[in-house]
């Protein structure tokens, strides 16, 4: 089996099966993590682990590696991985018919113009891909409800190479009747553990947690103090880390280019919110109450293995 994370370290349950497909409603989804090397940990950065990571990956998948460049700060960190230890991988984009992500595109021309890369485009009709039944019935067959990973899926079956993409470090509050809250490290069952599932069906290596794939660079990312600062402050009003995120990663890797959080999605946002409905409908429910992460401090432990 290939590492979705090194070592896979990152590993996702559903009822006793390892990386396995829902069969029913009731079983449990549930996610853990490996514990940190203390050595490399206290001897190492957040940056020396992002280019430990370029080098893990390039030295598994070779030199048919295929970067899909999204135009967000995620993916340019990626290739900036790369380029940074001296490898040049090939850079590819998903642009929609209809232009409906051509400001994504516009920028991800910018980051390869910069970096000296080839990007190469792939033409894409999103909304042809949703109305033909054809997202729906690929989303079946690896249990995956969110159009955005679909269409990526799709075309990295199509190159049949190995792949990677961004994958952000989410985290969410979760709020309850009581105002009894607390934050959880996100690993979503029909979205992010679909990556998962799509790899072991097609058979194409796919990286699709970067910036989880070792403990050492979770961890790091976790303890930053911008990203304690938010889980501690009670009436910051956030949900999400998600407007945050763009900050912290440019206080990390200053030289990422400034851009807001967008993307061609956010074009499109009625017809992906009745997509992903529509597509969830066709796939079996979850009824048990699993926690598609872990809670933050859980994390914690288990990353340093107390």
């Amino acid at each position: 089996m290939t590492n979705f994370t090194h070592n896979n370290h990152l590993v996702y349950s559903t009822g006793d099966n390892e990386y396995g497909h829902r069969s029913n409603s009731f079983e449990k989804f549930s996610v853990r993590l490996g514990k940190v090397d203390h050595d490399q940990y206290r001897s190492s950065s957040y940056r020396q682990e992002l280019y430990r990571t370029a080098d893990i990956v390039y030295k598994e998948f070779g030199n048919d590696l295929v970067v899909l460049l999204s135009g967000g700060t995620d993916s340019e960190i990626v290739l900036r991985n790369f380029v940074d230890i001296g490898v040049r991988p090939r850079c590819v984009a998903i642009k929609f018919a209809g232009d409906y992500n051509l400001g994504d595109i516009n920028e991800a021309y910018a980051i390869t113009n910069e970096l000296g890369i080839k990007l190469d485009t792939i033409e894409f009709d999103i909304k042809e891909f949703y109305y033909s039944g054809e997202a729906a019935d690929f989303g079946s067959k690896i249990q995956c409800t969110q159009l955005a990973y679909l269409m990526s899926y799709y075309n990295i079956a199509k190159l049949s190479a190995p792949a990677v993409m961004g994958g952000e470090v989410f985290l969410s509050r979760n709020v309850s009747v009581g105002n009894d809250n607390y934050w959880s490290y996100v690993f979503r069952e029909n979205e992010d553990a679909s990556a998962m599932r799509f790899s072991l069906l097609y058979g194409i290596p796919l990286v699709n947690e970067w910036f989880s794939y070792t403990p050492e660079l979770l961890l790091y990312y976790l303890e930053n103090p911008m990203i304690t600062s938010l889980i501690s402050t009670k009436y910051n009003y956030k949900l999400t880390s998600v407007s945050s995120k763009n900050k912290i990663l440019k206080t990390l890797y200053p030289e990422i280019r400034d851009k807001i959080k967008t993307h061609g999605f956010e074009q499109l946002r009625a017809f992906n919110h009745e997509s992903y409905r529509q597509i969830a409908s066709t796939q079996i429910s979850r009824l048990e109450s699993s926690l598609d992460g872990i809670p933050y401090f859980t994390a914690l432990r288990m990353l340093k293995g107390e």
